[in-house]
C-alpha cells in the first residue's frame, strides 16, 4: 500500500498510549510508530465516535482523531480485512442464539469473582453478554438484578456508562452508542427464551483463538550442568600422580579427558533445556523436555562416553608400544578384552539407569499436562485452569528434583571413570612404559646380523682354504 501516513493519538493495549503516532498501511498490517498490527490477528474492527478499535488475538488498538483521518484509516482496514465476514464468524458461532447487537467497549468490573478490565467486544443476545478479547472470554448471562445508565458530562468521552449487577458481579460498560444501551438494558432484565432443543450456548472462540499459550515458566534447571568443571577437577586430581609419571601421561590428559566426558554425558539434558526455554509456551517446552527422549538420548551418550574411555585408552597404550618394544604377552596383557569393555560399559551406565527407575512417573505426569493443556486451549477463554496451573507446578518441580539428581548421577559416573584409570588403565599403562628401549630400530638390527653373518662365514672359507 503506498499512503501517506496519519498522525493520530492510538492506545496498543499491550503497548500503552502513543499521542501524535505515524499510522500506515503495509502489506502484512498497520504500522505505529513502527510497532506492527498484523492484518491476519484481526478478529472484529468496531468504529465509535471519534474513534476505531481494532481486536487482534495479540491484543487490541485504539486510534482517535478527526473523521476524515479516521475515515481514511477504516478505508485502510476494509481493503485488507473482510470485516463482514468477521461479523458473520461471530454471528454464526453463536449460533442459535438471537444476536441484538456487536460493539467495542471498554469494561470494568468483576464477574464470577474474577476482574475484568479493559477492551473487549461486546456480542449481546437475548440469552447473556458475551465480552471477548485476544486475551479471554466472559459470559454475563441474564437476567441480572441491577441495571443503572449513568449519564457522562456534556463531550465527556465515552458517553453514557452502563452498569450491569448480579450479586458480587458488577460490570461497567463505556463506549456504547445509545440505541445499543437500550437494547441492552432491556435484554438484561429478561430472562432468556426457552432453548429449542435444550443443550448449551456456543462459544465465540476457542481460548487458542484468543489467547497466547500458557508460558514454560521453567526452573533454573542448571545444577547439573554448573557442576561439570568442579566435578572434572577434582577427578582429575583424584587420580594418583606417581602412576601419571610412571604412565607417561601427557600432563593435561585428565583435565581435558573428564570435562569432555562430562560434556558428553550431560549434553542431551543441556540440548532439551535450551530447546524448552526457547519454546513459544508450556506445551513444547514439555515435548523438548520429553522424558522418556532425554532417558534415550542420555543413554546412547553414555555409550558415546564408554566408547571415548576406551579409546582414550587406546590411543596412550598405542603411542607407548610404539617407544617401548616387549614380549607380545605383554601388549596381549595391556589391550581391554571384549568383556572388560561390556563390564565398563554397564558401570557407567548404572547410575544413570537407577536415576530413570526413580523418575518413572514422569512420564505419567507428562501425559496428564499435556491432556490438561490440550483441554484448557479448546475450552473458553474464561474457563478456569487451576488444575491445570497444579499440574505444571508439580512438573516443574519434578524437573528441579531430575535437574539435581542428573547431577549426582554424573558425579557417581566420573567416580567410576577416574577409579577404573587408577586402578586398572594407569598400571596396565605402566607396566608398558616401564619396558626396556630398543634403541636401534628394527633394520639396523637385521643388517648388522647379515653382516656379522657374512662375516663369519668369509673367515671359515679363508681357514679352509689354509
Amino acid at each position: 500500500m503506498n499512503e501517506q501516513p496519519l498522525t493520530l493519538d492510538v492506545l496498543l493495549e499491550r503497548g500503552g498510549l502513543r499521542r501524535g503516532a505515524r499510522v500506515a498501511p503495509e502489506p502484512g498490517g498497520l504500522s505505529c510508530d513502527g510497532v506492527d498490527f498484523p492484518w491476519s490477528d484481526v478478529f472484529f474492527v468496531s468504529r465509535r465516535a471519534g474513534m476505531l478499535l481494532l481486536f487482534g488475538s495479540g491484543g487490541a488498538l485504539v486510534a482517535r482523531g478527526p473523521a476524515d483521518a479516521l475515515d481514511r484509516l477504516d478505508g485502510w482496514v476494509g481493503k485488507a480485512v473482510d470485516q463482514s465476514e468477521l461479523r458473520r464468524r461471530l454471528v454464526r458461532q453463536l449460533g442459535h442464539e438471537v444476536v441484538l447487537f456487536t460493539a467495542g467497549c471498554t469494561v470494568q468490573g468483576r464477574l464470577d469473582g474474577q476482574p475484568v478490565r479493559g477492551l473487549y467486544v461486546a456480542a449481546a443476545t437475548r440469552r447473556g453478554l458475551h465480552l471477548v478479547s485476544g486475551r479471554e472470554q466472559w459470559i454475563l448471562t441474564w437476567p441480572v438484578d441491577r441495571v443503572r445508565r449513568r449519564l457522562a458530562r456534556q463531550g465527556a468521552p465515552g458517553g453514557d456508562a452502563l452498569l450491569l449487577a448480579r450479586g458480587e458481579s458488577e460490570l461497567q460498560l463505556r463506549y456504547l452508542f445509545p440505541e445499543e444501551i437500550i437494547a441492552l438494558s432491556t435484554a438484561a432484565r429478561r430472562a432468556p427464551p426457552p432453548r429449542a432443543g435444550g443443550g448449551t450456548s456456543l462459544e465465540l472462540f476457542r481460548r487458542a483463538d484468543v489467547a497466547p499459550p500458557p508460558p514454560a515458566d521453567l526452573p533454573e534447571f542448571s545444577r547439573a550442568a554448573a557442576s561439570l568443571p568442579a566435578v572434572a577437577e577434582r577427578a582429575a586430581a583424584n587420580v594418583p600422580a606417581d602412576l601419571q609419571v610412571r604412565a607417561l601421561m601427557p600432563p593435561d590428559f585428565f583435565d581435558l579427558h573428564f570435562r569432555e566426558l562430562g560434556e558428553t554425558v550431560l549434553g542431551p539434558l543441556l540440548v532439551r533445556k535450551s530447546a524448552a526455554r526457547g519454546a513459544a509456551g508450556l506445551r513444547p517446552a514439555v515435548d523438548a523436555l520429553n522424558a522418556a527422549g532425554l532417558a534415550e538420548d542420555t543413554r546412547a551418550a553414555i555409550d558415546t562416553a564408554t566408547e571415548r574411555t576406551l579409546s582414550a585408552y587406546d590411543e596412550q597404550l598405542d603411542r607407548l608400544l610404539a617407544m617401548r618394544r616387549g614380549p607380545a604377552r605383554v601388549e596381549r596383557e595391556a589391550r581391554i578384552d571384549a568383556a572388560a569393555r561390556q563390564f565398563l560399559h554397564e558401570r557407567l551406565q548404572a547410575p544413570f539407569e537407577r536415576l530413570w527407575a526413580r523418575f518413572e512417573g514422569l512420564e505419567e505426569q507428562e501425559e496428564r499436562l499435556v491432556a490438561l493443556l490440550d483441554a484448557v486451549q479448546e475450552g473458553p477463554p474464561g474457563e478456569d485452569d487451576a488444575e491445570l496451573g497444579e499440574a505444571a507446578a508439580e512438573w516443574r518441580a519434578t524437573l528441579d528434583r531430575l535437574d539435581g539428581g542428573c547431577e549426582a548421577a554424573w558425579r557417581e559416573l566420573v567416580e567410576e571413570v577416574e577409579k577404573t584409570w587408577s586402578t586398572d588403565f594407569l598400571p596396565r599403562l605402566a607396566r608398558v612404559a616401564t619396558l626396556e628401549v630398543d634403541e636401534l630400530p628394527e633394520w639396523i638390527k637385521l643388517a648388522a646380523l647379515g653382516l656379522l653373518t657374512l662375516f663369519i662365514a668369509a673367515a671359515l672359507v679363508i681357514l679352509v682354504i689354509r
